[in-house]
């Protein structure tokens, strides 16, 4: 099992918007110094949602900041960014951090985002595959032009050339059958983020990505198979409720409010499943999260619930959002420490035990 933190950069309004970023970037040096395996960051506009709107910029602070974690974006919002700006950028990042880059993209969900930009949602999903066109010609290591019915480009050529050769790992935030024959195709692995959502969804989709995979001629297992939760750990049960559900609570009423279908805001051709999603997460509670698509608690509840995701839904590189909702830098550091030193061992030596029964 890998063991990455992803990070949602919300402003709570606690503190300064730059201290943000700086209290992350510390925070990001001791996930090195603990083992973590990899740091993710998303991009989002317009909203305390998140105030991160440049994945890739961070990304090349935090390769001049660490030496061995991977860098991870989660996700680069392709119709809202030029396809060839893209590979540009995460090639020079791969360069800055020899080799450590793992390119996560995705197509936008949220309606102010899209709105932002001047971009109409409907064309959303087209935008997205005729981008991941566009990157792959430009990872080739060949010169290329395209005509397309959103972007054109004439005669281009990528410099500089990524590290990883032909291209940094890619990641794709995915939840429906076009995108995960898509990712099939070129043996992506895919984004889980199973906010509210029933293990038993959680298997169906897995389920059905991996017999994309297989059609493809492909072992879903034998890539990475990354799940996105909230996690938080503390020595009792009591003190990660006392901690966590403040900080919970205020993002699924946040996260309520930028979905598609919100009030004052369309559903979108495509988006259809996000009714689902805002019926889910109405009027949530904490036992409602710690039952369903969270991880809080001791590092014993913890560790068996990254096991039971492994074990049942492929799980094989778990991203623990441990700070959310304007959690504290000390809450998160302390949590920090003691996933690492208690979580990760309880899960390596279940997952050993498993293996060799």
């Amino acid at each position: 099992m890998k063991f990455g933190m992803m990070y949602l950069f919300s402003e709570y309004g606690s503190i300064p918007q730059a201290q943000v970023f700086k209290e992350f970037l510390e925070e990001v040096e001791l996930a090195e110094e603990l083992g973590f395996d990899s740091i993710w960051l998303p991009e989002h506009h317009f909203s305390v949602y998140g105030i991160l709107g440049d994945t890739l910029t961070m990304a090349a602070a935090i390769a001049q900041r660490t030496k061995r974690i991977k860098i991870g974006t989660a996700v680069v919002l392709l119709p809202l960014n030029h396809p060839v700006r893209v590979a540009e950028q995460a090639a020079l990042v791969d360069c800055l951090s020899d080799g450590r880059l793992l390119l996560g993209v995705g197509r936008a969900y949220q309606p102010g985002e899209f709105a932002g930009f001047g971009e109409n949602p409907d064309n959303s999903r087209e935008m997205f595959f005729e981008s991941m066109e566009i990157l792959m010609k430009c990872f080739s290591g060949e010169k290329f032009s395209h005509k397309g019915k959103f972007w054109s480009v004439d005669d281009v050529e990528l410099y500089p050339r990524p590290v990883q050769s032909p291209n940094p790992p890619i990641y794709m935030a995915a939840v429906s059958p076009p995108s995960y024959a898509l990712a099939a195709k070129h043996g992506f692995s895919i984004l889980r983020a199973p906010r509210f959502t029933s293990m038993h969804v959680v298997q169906e989709q897995f389920a059905e990505y991996s017999q994309h995979m297989r059609d493809a001629g492909r072992d879903p297992l034998a890539i990475d198979q990354p799940m996105l939760m909230q996690t938080y750990v503390a020595e009792t049960e009591a003190e990660a409720k006392s901690v966590a559900e403040v900080h919970a609570i205020w993002y699924h009423e946040l996260f309520q409010k930028v979905l598609p279908g919100a009030p004052g805001k369309k559903i979108h051709k495509g988006y259809e499943i996000y009714n689902v999603v805002r019926k889910n997460h109405a009027k949530v509670t904490y036992d409602d999260l710690a039952e369903w698509g969270s991880a809080f608690g001791t590092p014993e509840q913890v560790a068996d619930r990254i096991v039971t995701y492994a074990e049942e839904a492929g799980v094989n590189h778990w991203m623990a959002e441990m700070k959310f909702g304007g959690m504290t830098h000390e809450d998160t550091m302390r949590s920090m420490r003691l996933f690492a030193n208690e979580v990760m061992p309880r899960v390596n030596e279940k997952m050993n035990k498993v293996a060799a029964e």
